[in-house]
Protein backbone atom coordinates (compact mmCIF):
# COMPACT_ATOMS: atom_id res chain seq x y z
CA UNK A 1 0.00 0.00 0.00
CA UNK A 2 1.30 3.31 -0.97
CA UNK A 3 2.40 6.51 1.78
CA UNK A 4 -0.82 8.56 0.82
CA UNK A 5 -3.49 5.35 1.08
CA UNK A 6 -1.63 4.80 4.54
CA UNK A 7 -2.08 8.73 5.59
CA UNK A 8 -4.95 8.85 4.50
CA UNK A 9 -6.77 5.42 6.54
CA UNK A 10 -4.70 6.85 9.25
CA UNK A 11 -6.69 10.24 8.83
CA UNK A 12 -9.92 8.48 8.91
CA UNK A 13 -9.49 6.12 11.95
CA UNK A 14 -8.10 9.55 14.07
CA UNK A 15 -10.83 11.11 13.27
CA UNK A 16 -13.38 7.89 13.44
CA UNK A 17 -11.66 7.81 17.40
CA UNK A 18 -12.28 11.31 17.88
CA UNK A 19 -15.59 11.18 16.91
CA UNK A 20 -16.11 8.23 19.49
CA UNK A 21 -14.52 9.87 22.19
CA UNK A 22 -16.44 12.91 21.75
CA UNK A 23 -19.01 10.97 22.35
CA UNK A 24 -18.24 8.65 24.99
CA UNK A 25 -16.83 10.82 27.57
CA UNK A 26 -20.12 12.87 28.20
CA UNK A 27 -21.87 10.43 27.78
CA UNK A 28 -20.03 7.50 30.05
CA UNK A 29 -19.67 10.69 32.77
CA UNK A 30 -22.98 11.32 32.86
CA UNK A 31 -24.49 7.62 33.14
CA UNK A 32 -21.55 7.61 36.12
CA UNK A 33 -22.89 10.58 37.40
CA UNK A 34 -26.49 9.33 37.63
CA UNK A 35 -24.92 5.39 38.94
CA UNK A 36 -22.69 7.44 41.98
CA UNK A 37 -25.30 10.03 42.83
CA UNK A 38 -27.10 9.53 46.50
CA UNK A 39 -29.34 12.27 45.90
CA UNK A 40 -31.52 9.36 43.32
CA UNK A 41 -33.99 7.18 44.28
CA UNK A 42 -34.20 3.91 41.99
CA UNK A 43 -37.23 5.59 40.30
CA UNK A 44 -35.12 8.99 39.68
CA UNK A 45 -32.29 6.84 38.59
CA UNK A 46 -34.51 5.26 36.05
CA UNK A 47 -35.75 8.49 35.02
CA UNK A 48 -32.06 10.08 34.31
CA UNK A 49 -31.01 7.20 32.48
CA UNK A 50 -34.14 7.57 29.81
CA UNK A 51 -32.81 10.89 29.24
CA UNK A 52 -29.39 9.34 28.45
CA UNK A 53 -31.43 7.38 25.90
CA UNK A 54 -30.84 3.73 27.59
CA UNK A 55 -33.49 1.55 26.54
CA UNK A 56 -35.32 -1.51 27.50
CA UNK A 57 -34.92 -1.02 31.70
CA UNK A 58 -36.30 -3.65 33.93
CA UNK A 59 -36.50 -3.21 36.98
CA UNK A 60 -37.37 -5.33 39.98
CA UNK A 61 -37.69 -4.30 43.54
CA UNK A 62 -34.81 -1.43 43.44
CA UNK A 63 -32.41 -3.41 40.93
CA UNK A 64 -32.28 -1.66 37.52
CA UNK A 65 -30.93 -3.84 34.76
CA UNK A 66 -30.45 -2.75 30.87
CA UNK A 67 -29.14 -3.82 28.12
CA UNK A 68 -29.51 -1.64 25.06
CA UNK A 69 -27.47 -0.67 21.75
CA UNK A 70 -26.29 3.15 21.36
CA UNK A 71 -24.90 4.41 18.17
CA UNK A 72 -21.86 1.73 17.51
CA UNK A 73 -21.77 0.64 21.01
CA UNK A 74 -23.54 -1.94 23.37
CA UNK A 75 -24.24 -0.62 26.64
CA UNK A 76 -25.50 -2.62 29.96
CA UNK A 77 -26.65 -1.48 33.56
CA UNK A 78 -26.82 -3.50 36.76
CA UNK A 79 -27.64 -1.30 39.48
CA UNK A 80 -28.25 -2.15 42.89
CA UNK A 81 -27.50 1.18 44.62
CA UNK A 82 -25.00 3.85 44.43
CA UNK A 83 -22.37 1.11 46.07
CA UNK A 84 -23.57 -1.90 43.91
CA UNK A 85 -23.64 -1.18 40.44
CA UNK A 86 -21.57 -2.62 36.78
CA UNK A 87 -21.57 -0.10 33.45
CA UNK A 88 -20.23 -1.65 30.64
CA UNK A 89 -19.62 -0.02 27.17
CA UNK A 90 -18.36 -2.24 24.36
CA UNK A 91 -17.77 -1.45 20.91
CA UNK A 92 -19.47 -2.96 18.08
CA UNK A 93 -18.74 -2.98 14.01
CA UNK A 94 -16.19 -0.35 13.62
CA UNK A 95 -14.91 0.07 17.63
CA UNK A 96 -14.82 -4.04 18.07
CA UNK A 97 -12.97 -4.83 20.35
CA UNK A 98 -13.16 -1.56 22.52
CA UNK A 99 -14.65 -2.15 26.42
CA UNK A 100 -15.04 0.23 29.14
CA UNK A 101 -16.74 -1.34 32.34
CA UNK A 102 -16.95 0.23 35.69
CA UNK A 103 -18.15 -1.14 38.95
CA UNK A 104 -18.21 0.91 42.50
CA UNK A 105 -14.60 -1.02 42.83
CA UNK A 106 -13.09 0.84 40.06
CA UNK A 107 -12.74 1.15 36.17
CA UNK A 108 -11.05 -1.14 33.16
CA UNK A 109 -10.51 0.20 29.47
CA UNK A 110 -9.74 -2.23 27.05
CA UNK A 111 -8.84 -2.88 23.41
CA UNK A 112 -8.94 -6.21 22.75
CA UNK A 113 -11.77 -8.09 24.38
CA UNK A 114 -13.07 -9.58 20.86
CA UNK A 115 -10.94 -12.40 18.48
CA UNK A 116 -10.90 -9.39 15.37
CA UNK A 117 -10.60 -6.44 17.36
CA UNK A 118 -10.11 -3.09 15.38
CA UNK A 119 -7.59 -0.87 14.81
CA UNK A 120 -9.58 1.59 15.65
CA UNK A 121 -10.46 0.32 19.22
CA UNK A 122 -7.19 0.78 19.99
CA UNK A 123 -7.09 4.13 18.98
CA UNK A 124 -10.68 5.10 20.27
CA UNK A 125 -8.83 3.54 23.90
CA UNK A 126 -5.73 5.52 23.69
CA UNK A 127 -7.73 8.93 22.70
CA UNK A 128 -10.36 8.01 25.76
CA UNK A 129 -8.06 7.44 28.53
CA UNK A 130 -6.43 10.39 27.68
CA UNK A 131 -9.41 12.44 27.86
CA UNK A 132 -11.90 10.59 30.61
CA UNK A 133 -11.35 12.91 33.70
CA UNK A 134 -13.93 15.10 35.74
CA UNK A 135 -14.73 17.71 34.65
CA UNK A 136 -15.60 16.63 31.00
CA UNK A 137 -16.35 18.74 27.94
CA UNK A 138 -20.01 18.68 26.46
CA UNK A 139 -18.97 17.89 23.01
CA UNK A 140 -21.28 18.60 20.41
CA UNK A 141 -21.46 14.98 19.17
CA UNK A 142 -23.12 14.35 22.57
CA UNK A 143 -25.58 17.18 22.32
CA UNK A 144 -26.75 16.17 18.81
CA UNK A 145 -27.40 12.96 20.47
CA UNK A 146 -29.38 14.03 23.63
CA UNK A 147 -31.66 16.21 21.50
CA UNK A 148 -31.92 14.16 18.59
CA UNK A 149 -35.60 12.68 17.87
CA UNK A 150 -36.34 9.72 20.62
CA UNK A 151 -38.19 7.96 17.87
CA UNK A 152 -35.69 7.49 15.32
CA UNK A 153 -33.63 4.76 15.40
CA UNK A 154 -29.71 5.72 15.84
Amino acid sequence: MDKDKVKLQKSIRNSLAKQGVDFLVPFISSVVSILTSHDYSSIEVKKQLKKLKIENIRTKGNQIESQCRILDFKVYILYVGVKNYIFKVEGLNHYAGFSFMETNKGIIVHDNVVDDSKLLAKDLKDLFTKNYKSPYAITDIFLNFINSDPKKKN
